[in-house]
């Protein structure tokens, strides 16, 4: 049934229009430039006005006069002067001009009138796709935004000031200026020699604040992570993974970290499971004590084993089951778990020990008419046939099934060869070590509690299950009753955290709403001081207004911490209850003061960059805003259209430069360096602006778009058009911004089957068929976007913007295999950047250039302590961080020195130590 729309007329004021283009007319060349600024040709509401202003704007491009003379000869050139009415109708145009000193009303009310006709035809736009639901509905809402903000932006277009009207309103800036006598003229951070050099941070600026990844939250390389489908090493988790979550809701890799090579200790539990991680790794722990659970690392676990009344009484979150494949399994779980039970399975018939009549009945109803051979081949292909009682196991595909093949697996089991003891704990005896440790599995894969014990060598493997519902696991009618007796199951506590070994890490961020997810053995573990200084400084100090939208960590983790900062409480003693009556005094003084404090916190996950505008600027209209903070750059989500993740944090650092300049407020994103410091020849791993970018050798060859293929070192200083590859796969040409040598680095050489190779730093990215991926991610089974020949008619990249989705045309590019990928020593680097499109052709291979924020950034600060890189470091150093002014577009670069309390989570000025002694 086809859409109805009112049919109303449209928003329009012919007056307006006829006093507009009459104006021009009289004024000629002195008016239309004016005019030329606000209105399109498409703003004026009848075609016969659309075409004298078209005509209009052909004589003022040429050079010619514009009165109506010159007007009614172009018209007649063009066969539309009878169209428009003849001559009459301009002299009538004419007749009813406006005067100069009202052009500019008329303009607006003309302008006015055509946005709303826009805003009418762009509504019944989104309907009829709303209606139609061809497409998905993200994308829908996403492009239903665009067009909506697309308007706002018209709206909102301003035209060029003269300077004598910028001179009136920079010399009233100066004389407030003056009148403060302050040298803050920002909001001021707190940080006394940090606004000495800032000014503190500007209105309309985008600040970055970078730092290291947290020192923490790693597990090893080898570590496994659940995934939807089966388990994977969190070495090879790649952004966007779907993983397995501890509800079943959709949780997806955000951010993969590296993490270096660290002490790990292995955590074990009371059911024997275990896994690996570091010191500072998170944990949601419970404990009947607590109202409810903490996030605790794995050190602070450990300090509170040593302690003999917390010994089983600190427990983690268990997995609802959720999940797993729903692909057809080939024997019905119940009867596979039945058969590796009490099931013979050798020779030439299905044999049972047991000659229970409702098992055997059970059995039948299970086979479902299949007959005897068809089970026995389908048990042949799992290699589950002609095998000893020592040799059962249970095949992979039933371990990662749904949820409830999984319970009907153990049902088998367990109805066949379990026992049901008291209290409902389950046991189930079984020669094969194999298949009890797939039992263990599965129970805890649901949410239970399994232990495997052995008495001997030659004894056989006991599973003790106990489950929060164990009539969920058995069905026969005799052992379903003793499950009916009232019982608190036992749940995986802590029991030991030991050192094993030094080796490489990884620390992954995920999308869930808890931030956990699900590790080795089915162990459930979890995944911003300084900018929560400078917030608490905003609002308790100063008295302004701050948002913080923070991806991270819940809003209640974020209070805890700006509280344990503000009374300058031991978090420790916060996080564990231990608090004096001191303590409590400082607590109580510091809510008192926090709560006062105009500091609204929004911790939605997932948020993206339009729903933080959105966010921002109702702040900014309901409360004020001073400033706006991000916490952090990397877990916000950009439009669902872009094609890879470097597209996205592109266009959201423009964004927020965007929203810096809308709302005339500072806009602080946080943000995590790669480990390119720790890859340096050198050993000083202080942060450096190079850090945010992607380099190679200087004989890396640039193909530009004259047709010439030159060195990268001989290009510095210049800014020539390069070839490049638009988001569709189609070549293109492109400006760069700026070519230059950034410094010494670690190089890795990629190797193609082609004979092709280019040398890059570890963070330099290429265009592979899993997307944009960093060098040191890339393995011989990645293959590389590469171009063999330029094809004929290269379009600018400004050109192809508006069919950026695709014309049916195919792709320029061709893939090659990685054949060989290895260290390639220390050399200069060079780097290049290319607005627009963001990548160039490096010898015909597709490379990245550097990031978008150092570009869009006003000022750029690195947060360094020498404590977490070196060991040798001085007592008196150890809590002094550096503050590095990496970036400052309207001010000096350096280093500012301040201390971090650890204890307190909090940062302040440093004493100056330095002072010249005075002479006398």
């Amino acid at each position: 049934m086809p859409l109805e729309v009112p049919t109303r007329i449209p928003p329009h004021n012919l007056d307006a229009e006829r006093a507009v283009l009459g104006a021009v007319l009289l004024e000629g060349r002195e008016a239309l430039p004016r005019v030329v600024e606000v209105l399109r040709p498409s703003d004026f509401y009848t075609e016969a006005h659309r075409a004298m202003y078209k005509a209009m704007l052909t004589l003022f491009d040429r050079g010619a006069p514009v009165d109506s003379l010159t007007l009614s000869e172009e018209l007649r050139r063009t066969d539309q002067l009878q169209f428009i009415g003849g001559p009459a109708a301009i002299a009538l145009l004419m007749e009813e001009a406006s005067i100069a000193p009202h052009l500019g009303s008329y303009t607006a009310i003309v302008r006015d009138m055509a946005v709303l006709r826009e805003l009418i035809q762009t509504s019944a736009h989104i309907i009829g796709q709303a209606f139609d639901a061809k497409e998905d509905v993200q994308t829908l809402v996403d492009d239903a935004e665009k067009r909506i903000f697309s308007l706002a932006e018209r709206r909102l277009e301003g035209s060029a000031l003269p300077v004598g009207k910028i001179l009136k309103n920079t010399f009233e800036y100066i004389e407030r200026l003056y009148e403060r006598k302050e040298h803050v003229t920002g909001v001021a951070t707190g940080f006394e020699k940090l606004d000495l050099e800032t000014s503190g941070f500007q209105p309309s600026d985008f600040i970055i604040i970078a730092g290291r990844p947290s020192m923490g939250k790693a597990q090893p390389l080898d570590a496994r992570v659940k995934t939807q489908t089966g388990w994977t090493r969190i070495g090879e988790l790649r952004l966007g993974d779907a993983l397995a979550s501890i509800d079943g809701r959709e949780s997806l890799v955000c951010g993969v970290f590296p993490q270096g090579a660290r002490q790990v200790y292995r955590v074990s539990f009371s059911d024997g499971r275990a896994t690996e991680c570091c010191a500072e790794h998170l944990w949601r722990v419970h404990h009947r004590a607590w109202p409810e659970p903490r996030v605790l690392t794995t050190a602070q676990i450990a300090t509170l084993l040593t302690k003999r009344h917390n010994l089983h009484s600190l427990w983690i979150d268990t997995p609802s089951g959720d999940g797993g494949h729903s692909d057809p399994l080939p024997v019905d779980p119940w009867l596979l778990g039945a058969l590796l039970g009490a099931g013979e399975l050798s020779g030439g018939a299905l044999r049972f020990w047991t000659s229970d009549p409702e098992i055997l009945a059970r059995v039948a109803e299970r086979a479902d008419g299949q007959a005897a051979s068809t089970v026995i081949d389908a048990l042949r292909r799992l290699r589950l046939w002609d095998i000893a009682s020592a040799e059962r196991f249970v095949p992979e595909t039933y371990m990662d099934a749904r949820r409830g093949a999984r319970v009907d697996l153990l049902r088998g089991l367990l109805d066949t060869a379990g026992v049901v003891e008291q209290h409902g704990t389950l046991r189930l005896r079984a020669t094969s070590g194999r298949l009890a440790r797939a039992v263990a599995a599965l129970v805890r894969s649901l949410g239970g509690w399994c232990s495997v014990r052995r008495r001997s060598p030659r004894a056989p493997y006991v599973c003790t299950i106990d489950y929060a519902e164990p009539k969920e696991l058995v069905t026969l009618s005799s052992k379903l009753i003793r499950t009916l007796t009232p019982r608190r199951p036992r749940r995986p506590t802590f029991v030991a955290v030991e050192p094993t070994r030094v080796t490489e890490t990884r620390c992954i961020a995920v999308t869930h709403p808890s931030q956990l997810y699900v590790t080795d053995d089915h162990v459930v573990t979890h995944n911003t001081a300084f900018a929560l200084n400078i917030v608490q400084h905003v609002g308790v100090t100063l008295r302004g207004t701050a948002l913080v939208l923070s991806l991270e960590m819940s809003a209640q983790q974020l209070v805890q911490r700006m509280l344990c900062s503000e009374a300058k409480v031991d978090s420790q003693a916060v996080r564990t209850g231990f608090l004096s009556s001191s303590d409590w005094h400082r607590l109580t003084a510091a809510a008192g003061r926090l709560s006062e404090a105009k500091i609204f916190i929004d911790d939605s996950p997932g948020l993206t960059v339009l729903e933080a505008r959105a966010k921002a600027r109702r702040m900014k209209a309901e409360h004020g805003l001073d400033l706006l903070v991000i916490d952090y750059l990397q877990l916000m989500r950009g439009r669902a259209a872009l094609d890879n993740r470097q597209q996205e944090i592109s266009e959201i650092s423009r964004s927020l430069k965007a929203l810096a300049k809308e709302l005339n407020i500072p806009v602080v994103a946080l943000s995590q360096l790669s480990r390119a410091v720790e890859a340096r020849a050198q050993r000083d791993f202080r942060p450096q602006l190079s850090d945010l970018r992607e380099c190679v050798t200087g004989d890396t060859p640039v193909l530009l778009a004259d047709g010439r293929r030159v060195p990268i070192e001989g290009l510095v200083g210049t800014a020539p058009e390069v070839l490049a590859m638009s988001p569709r796969g189609t070549i293109v040409s492109a400006k760069t911004e700026r070519i230059w040598r950034v410094g010494r680095r670690r190089l890795v050489m990629i190797r193609l089957a082609c004979g092709r190779s280019i040398r890059a730093t570890q963070e330099h990215r290429l265009f592979s068929q899993r997307g944009w991926v960093r060098v040191s991610e890339l393995t011989t089974r990645d293959a590389l976007a590469v171009v063999d020949h330029i094809p004929a008619g290269v379009r600018d990249y400004a050109d192809t913007v508006d069919d950026i989705h695709g014309d049916g045309k195919g792709v320029d590019i061709a893939w090659d295999r990685i054949v060989d990928v290895r260290p390639a020593g220390h050399e200069h680097v060079f780097d290049l950047t290319v607005p627009g499109p963001e990548s160039w052709l490096a010898d015909g291979i597709v490379s990245h250039n550097s990031g978008a924020l150092e570009q869009d950034s006003d000022v750029i600060l690195f947060l360094y302590r020498a404590r977490v890189y070196r060991e040798d470091v001085p007592p008196e150093e150890e809590n002094i961080a550096e503050v590095i002014i990496g970036k400052q577009r309207n001010g000096p670069t350096g280093t500012v020195k301040v201390v971090f309390l650890p204890q307190y989570a909090r940062f302040e000025n440093a004493a100056d130590h330095h002072r010249q002694p005075s002479p006398f």
